[in-house]
């Protein structure tokens, strides 16, 4: 390459092969956003157990099943665009570093206003995580694949949360519940020490200055596996240059106001109806009559049905374009969640359509959440892309909030209403995804080499 000569760091990233430096790296983020599941839904997992441990009624759960997602809002925008400022990498391990601490404490607690207070520290790191995994791995991958790998990495939220709850079934009755804590305090830990080891800085990032260039020409070299670059290009990413405006007014902007409004709607009802499942499904489900196992196997079925919603939809994505593929789905979980309440009317709800059902809810909500990264990654260009995504994770974590509040206000009403009208309730509330996703018009085109 001659000294001097542009490059389009995008490209070379395209123009990559997948298997080597890619796929390394997104194997370990997915590894790391499987403990981010667990860490997630660890909550769920423990809350029967406080509930008959401290003597208290589902009710006063409410605030402690949110704190982690009041944290997260908090950490989807301040570590979001502290990956845009300093660095996905260093940003990324930051996220890790707070899971760890926030369990520790959480695994101390004595009472639920320091539960709250902990679950919603760990909610910081935890908001920062998905949104950097997306941006990190959308900058790391070549287009064909990139949507791919983004929800593999998105969908490893649900396994982390179904490893987790396979854990608990077991744990929670040998060792108590403050177990569950002590395993989420040791392995962000691990994995922030691999992070700091083995993880690189994205390339997109460091094309943002010539200060990188000498680092930026190792990295890509290692990618393509031959000394073709060195320190004396001009590396650059072919998109709009950064203007001088702060930036949510650069999101907020003409140009990005429809899309990221579009996003919010989207982000904020999927993760209502996403976080009222893996935080309540439990809870609700042995008020029914279930027991505790039962109930955490069913959690289980809503968590495997989130891996096959994710990457399934991915692959078909890659063929059909994200806007058929992700409203479907949406609509999908509309009807799966109404089904769950005619379940449930009946007088031996457990069974086979109630475990496919829930199944179905798994893929539908886990399946647009995963779109909706690889969605906003693409919609946004490097110099907002974590901040925008960010933000649009920030809002959903409100959808998710409200979603708890109103499943804890629904638990505190006397006389108690009939649970299926929980889920008609739900099921009415996330028609707005399949409107929302339906309607942008950043969306992942078909990739029509592939067809």
């Amino acid at each position: 390459m001659n000294a001097g000569q542009s490059v389009d760091v995008v490209r070379v990233i395209d123009s990559a092969r997948f298997v080597g430096w890619p796929l390394a790296i997104t194997v370990l983020t997915i590894l790391i956003m499987l403990v981010d599941g667990y860490d997630l839904q660890s909550m769920a997992f423990v809350a029967p157990a406080i509930v008959a441990d401290w003597g208290i009624a589902r009710a006063d759960l409410i605030w402690v099943l949110n704190g982690s997602l009041i944290g997260m809002a908090i950490g989807s925008v301040a570590l979001g665009r502290l990956g845009d400022r300093v660095g996905r990498k260093r940003a990324f391990i930051a996220c890790l570093l707070a899971l760890c601490a926030g369990s520790l404490l959480s695994a101390h607690a004595r009472s639920l206003g320091e539960l709250f207070l902990w679950r919603a520290a760990t909610g910081i790191g935890l908001g920062g995580l998905t949104p950097l995994a997306a941006t990190f791995i959308s900058e790391w991958t070549p287009r064909r694949v990139r949507s791919i790998a983004v929800a593999c990495a998105v969908v490893s939220v649900p396994l982390g949360g179904m490893m987790g709850a396979m854990i608990a079934q077991r744990a929670i009755p040998w060792f108590g519940w403050r177990a569950i804590f002590w395993i989420g305090t040791a392995l962000p830990l691990l994995f922030a020490i691999l992070a700091a080891w083995l993880l690189p800085e994205s390339p997109r990032f460091l094309a943002q200055d010539p200060i990188h260039s000498k680092a930026l020409a190792a990295l890509l070299n290692r990618l393509v596996r031959e000394p073709r670059f060195v320190d004396s290009e001009r590396f650059y990413v072919a998109e709009p240059a950064a203007p001088a405006r702060h930036w949510l007014g650069i999101i907020l902007s003409r140009e990005y106001r429809y899309t990221t409004l579009l996003l919010w709607s989207a982000f904020a009802f999927n993760t209502l109806g996403l976080y009222t499942y893996a935080n309540w499904l439990p809870t609700v489900l042995t008020a029914t009559g279930f027991t505790q196992t039962a109930a955490l196997e069913q959690h289980q079925y809503f968590n495997f049905g989130s891996f096959f919603g994710a990457v399934g939809g991915a692959i078909l994505i890659g063929r059909y374009g994200s806007r058929l593929v992700g409203t479907g789905l949406a609509l999908l979980g509309v009807a799966a969640t109404l089904l769950i309440g005619v379940a449930l009317t009946d007088s031996s709800p457990a069974g086979p359509q109630l475990s496919l059902l829930v199944l179905a809810a798994g893929a539908a909500f886990s399946g647009v959440q995963s779109f909706l990264y690889a969605v906003g990654a693409h919609s946004y260009p490097t110099y907002v892309r974590g901040a925008g995504v960010g933000c649009a994770q920030t809002m959903s974590r409100i959808g998710g909030v409200l979603g708890g509040l109103a499943a804890g206000a629904f638990f505190g009403l006397r006389p108690q209403p009939p649970l299926s009208g929980f889920f008609y309730a739900l099921g009415t509330l996330v028609i707005m995804v399949a409107v929302s996703f339906f309607l942008l018009r950043t969306h992942i085109a078909p990739n029509r080499k592939g067809r």
